[in-house]
């Protein structure tokens, strides 16, 4: 993970798909507060979707999906 300035040059720099492509880093911009409240921040984030692999999240997701769903089975009525 790598912190981008909150600063517009350096966002269209860094914080686009030409930039992080075939890279391991993960660059975070874009860090603003959010209305609704100081503990609540809003961040940016591009990564190399073919190197990381797009259908991780959705493996990661069935596997969630799927534990919760064998948890209920154990469970008694």
């Amino acid at each position: 993970m790598r912190l981008v300035p909150n600063d517009r040059e350096s966002s269209i720099r860094e914080l686009t798909p030409t930039a992080v492509t075939g890279r391991l880093h993960v660059p975070i911009g874009r860090i603003r507060r959010m209305n609704l409240g100081p503990k609540y921040v809003t961040a940016f984030t591009v990564g190399d979707q073919l190197l990381w692999g797009a259908a991780e999240p959705l493996r990661r997701m069935l596997r969630i999906l799927l534990g919760a769903r064998a948890d209920r089975r154990a469970d008694p009525p």
